[in-house]
């Protein structure tokens, strides 16, 4: 890994540690410091302490009173389910919604893919997180939105380790693209099986660090 002495921001370390437990090099029980991390990416102790913060939030690190941070154990099946249940939870909330999703901002989510974004990685994770908040936020059902915006946290980091390591984001944005477009177009049924594919495509990646 390189330093990050030009990168000096948490997300970026976050990002970077996230790959290395994800694809094994930072393997469970490891324990992550804030003055190791400092070492390996040449940032000082806030961005280090942040990035901790952002791990033990999204449930890869636990913290241990007066022992330190360590990388829980991955396991491929519980995750497979977790985006499992995001499918299916978030796909209930687009089919009960749907007429209710603002079309002018569907429109510039679309428009901002079909520009820059679309080949900037960060940029299309961006409108990937404003496409799936329009959906929950758009649901008639408090209880169902609440579960669905947990589902979308608990995810969050694999989500992002996929549109980092996937070799070319212009396929992940197009998945994204047409999700949209469907949405633009009042294809409802269009819309759910994209956007179920689309969740699919997050567990079967997700599924095969386990193999």
């Amino acid at each position: 890994m390189g330093r990050l002495e030009q990168r000096p921001l948490a997300e970026l370390v976050h990002g970077e540690l996230l790959a290395e437990v994800m694809n094994g090099s930072c393997a469970a029980g490891s324990k992550l410091s804030e003055e190791g991390i400092c070492r390996k990416f040449g940032v000082s102790r806030t961005p280090a302490r942040e990035a901790l913060m952002m791990l033990c939030r999204d449930g890869i690190v636990d913290r241990i009173p007066r022992r330190g941070c360590f990388v829980k154990a991955f396991d491929p099946e519980e995750l497979a389910e977790l985006f499992e249940c995001r499918r299916l939870v978030e796909c209930l909330a687009l089919d009960l919604g749907f007429d209710q999703i603002p079309k002018p901002a569907v429109a510039a989510l679309e428009k901002r893919l079909a520009g820059k974004a679309g080949g900037d990685r960060k940029k299309s994770l961006e409108v990937d997180d404003e496409l799936h908040a329009l959906i929950v936020k758009s649901c008639p059902n408090r209880c169902l939105r609440e579960i669905a915006g947990q589902l979308l946290r608990r995810t969050f980091p694999y989500r992002l380790w996929r549109t980092n390591e996937t070799r070319s984001v212009s396929g992940i944005s197009e998945e994204r693209r047409r999700i949209l477009s469907a949405i633009r177009r009042a294809d409802k049924a269009a819309a759910l099986r994209l956007l179920g594919e689309h969740i699919e495509q997050g567990r079967r990646m997700v599924e095969k660090l386990g193999r």
